[in-house]
């Protein structure tokens, strides 16, 4: 009895390694995001955001740590919520639904106590509203396409079992 929510088996466990390398693939992809920003945006945004202090000239140690912390729990409250371990009778919809409200929370929590941007002005937020479903979608995308290809790959191994034991 497996169900999945982006990609994600239920039921998978995993190890304290596959923790860790979802995080890194979290904070890989948001560091790689920063690195765009900070190249267009940098010089424009210093004093405006904490992100951008070193301006075009690269990201602050402080603000990789940021998003280190905020990637790593991000992928606990995925694990929390796309796993059996701590939830056990709560639906698909629901599950994905308190993923997404919880990944929110946090980021808006991270934006008023680390200053990524003014919490009170309306185009930061416009534009976080569009990384996020941009990423969201990318994520879905990804998810869609890795289990398609693992069904196709399963099924195959399955018709050559098949094949071997007639």
């Amino acid at each position: 009895n497996e169900e999945k929510i982006g990609g994600y088996i239920m039921d998978k466990r995993g190890t304290v390694f596959d923790l860790i390398g979802q995080i890194f693939a979290v904070f890989g992809f948001t560091v790689i995001c920063l690195i765009v920003f900070t190249y267009f945006f940098g010089d424009k945004a210093v004093g405006y955001s904490s992100i951008f202090t070193l301006g075009k000239d690269g990201i602050a140690l402080s603000t990789l740590l940021q998003f280190l912390l905020t990637s790593t729990i991000i992928v606990i409250l995925r694990q929390l919520f796309c796993t059996d371990i701590f939830i056990k009778n709560m639906s698909i919809t629901g599950r994905t639904i308190c993923l997404y409200v919880s990944v929110i929370a946090v980021i808006v929590v991270s934006v008023g106590l680390f200053k990524w941007f003014p919490i009170n002005e309306l185009k930061p937020w416009i534009f976080f509203v569009i990384c996020f479903g941009v990423s969201s979608i990318g994520g879905f995308t990804v998810s869609v396409l890795k289990e398609k290809a693992e069904n196709k790959r399963m099924q195959d191994a399955l018709e050559k079992f098949k094949e071997g034991n007639e």
